[in-house]
């Protein structure tokens, strides 16, 4: 059963009071969220004693946050401390008909849109006050724990709000305290370095996003609005220039929170010059001269190949502040780079290529006289190798006597194969043909090259994961083979022994009759 259907059946009997300062999980009612109980998740010779800094902390940030949340939002809401307690309903339904009915009742005035946007980036504050409260941050071991960095961003994000919002510098009293949180682990030291090294990069602001789209639109096309996490982004104006493998990018976007619809008009200058060599730089936008003038400037110098004379005019305009593939989100940046090592691994592959098959006859003959092999090609060989078997599953079309071929000449030589490599690239060849024989089961074509790729399994120096090509297999057998089996035309009959030649190839017990 769920919880809601339990519930349902069972609707509660009575009515109790939760017995304050009592908890689910420590003997020493709530001392876990707070001291150094004894209560731990294993690690031997550690403490907790960061427990109770980190609380005193959080809970003079709070009070701080509190007291200028209050006398600030009553500039706009009636009852500040009502209005946030019903702001769930604005976190469940963000639209602007449902924003307009939570303002409607509460508002102090008639409110514009910057108002409405300062008091959502209030109640956004006072949430974040909450959720640094969440109670795994204190639940386990070690204050760098992912639980209680995370508990910590969400105080940055709070402290973040506030300051932007007018509020007195609260940062630097709670890392005053949060310092004294001491960690077990030396190198983390205490709660301020871990602040330093985990929360204050993690912080984002739309100029991070800025930097992240600039970036990455140099890799992926981006339609005219985008939306990044919970950002919007409307490009208003974006140029490129392209020389070789170096591109020049230069635009104006408009990037809005769509959390607390706070925007900013940001423009972006972004080189990339090949690998991983790539200077980005982002500002609010002044002036439509200035732009213009930076624009025509970074072209002239870029398009006359003066790279160095195209990152001092992006440094002039954007100042020194740099963003690079680092500032990327982890997600996109593993997608990028993704890209640049393909490119890198195709130019090392072909200058491997070159080397070995110039000396591939030599090598043949020492191994025909048994004298010992050419230990600095070795390595050559092997990439070569192994790149060439992956990229006959990569196609979608790989050569069946070509394959048998690399893998003879692999234990013949005995070869390092990437067995995890070579083993998901199979594996994502059969999830294709797989999913082309569900759209067309009776393409003859399509179950012959299954059939035939099917056969190359045994062969294999690898165990492939076949999950999804035989559950499709299963399906169907259980809905198309009956189809077939009705049917007495020879087409029919070869689709169906061809059909269950490839179970047994994948590994079903067929009888064929």
């Amino acid at each position: 059963t769920i919880y809601a259907e339990f519930l349902e059946k069972h609707p509660p009997a009575h009515e109790v009071e939760i017995h304050q300062s009592s908890a689910w999980s420590c003997s020493h009612g709530v001392e876990r969220w707070r001291s150094d109980c004894g209560c731990n998740a294993g690690h031997a010779g550690w403490n907790q004693q960061w427990r109770t800094p980190l609380r005193d902390a959080l809970n003079d940030l709070r009070d701080k946050l509190a007291a200028f949340y209050e006398t600030k939002t009553k500039e706009y809401l009636r009852d500040p401390w009502q209005a946030r307690d019903e702001y769930i309903s604005v976190i469940l339904d963000r639209s602007e008909e449902n924003i307009s009915r939570f303002f409607a009742g509460r508002a102090t005035r008639n409110l514009s849109e910057n108002d409405r946007v300062c008091a959502l980036r209030l109640l956004e504050l006072q949430r974040h006050a909450m959720l640094m409260f969440t109670s795994c941050g204190w639940f386990f071991d070690e204050i760098s724990g992912i639980e209680t960095v995370q508990v910590i961003q969400y105080a940055a994000r709070a402290i973040q709000l506030a300051m932007e919002l007018g509020s007195e510098d609260v940062e630097s009293g709670f890392l005053e305290i949060l310092e004294k949180a001491k960690s077990n682990i030396p190198e983390h030291q205490n709660g301020r370095v871990i602040y330093e090294k985990f929360v204050k990069p993690a912080v984002m602001t739309r100029e991070t996003v800025a930097a992240h789209y600039a970036i990455s639109s140099l890799f992926e096309s981006y339609p005219d609005e985008a939306r990044i996490f919970s950002y919007s982004v409307k490009q208003e104006d974006r140029q490129v220039w392209v020389a070789g493998n170096a591109r020049l990018a230069v635009g104006r976007i408009k990037v809005t929170f769509t959390i607390t619809r706070n925007s900013d008009t940001i423009s972006y200058g972004v080189l990339y010059m090949g690998g991983h060599n790539l200077n980005c730089g982002v500002r609010q936008v002044q002036s439509e001269e200035q732009y213009d003038a930076m624009t025509k400037a970074a072209q002239a110098a870029f398009e006359g190949a003066d790279f160095p004379e195209t990152i001092r005019i992006l440094d002039k305009h954007f100042g020194e502040t740099h963003y690079s593939l680092k500032s990327l989100f982890r997600d996109e940046q593993y997608k990028v780079l993704h890209q640049i090592l393909a490119t890198t691994r195709e130019d090392i592959y072909n200058s491997y290529k070159s080397l070995t098959d110039r000396y591939a006859p030599l090598a043949n003959f020492l191994n025909d006289i048994h004298m010992p092999p050419l230990q600095s090609l070795a390595p050559a060989a092997e990439f070569v190798l192994n790149a060439e078997m992956q990229k006959q599953f990569e196609n979608g079309h790989p050569d069946i006597e070509k394959v048998k071929l690399l893998v003879g000449q692999a234990r013949a030589t005995n070869a390092t194969i990437e067995k995890n490599t070579l083993a998901f690239a199979v594996k994502r060849h059969f999830d294709r043909l797989s999913e082309e024989f569900l759209k067309s089961p009776d393409d003859m074509d399509v179950l012959q090259r299954f059939s035939n790729s099917a056969d190359l399994l045994p062969a294999l120096p690898v165990e492939v994961n076949l999950w999804k090509a035989q559950n499709i297999y299963d399906q169907l057998r259980a809905n198309v083979l009956p189809q077939m089996e009705e049917r007495a035309d020879d087409k029919s009959a070869a689709w169906k022994d061809k059909f269950l030649t490839l179970g047994q190839q994948l590994g079903f017990h067929i009888e064929k009759q």
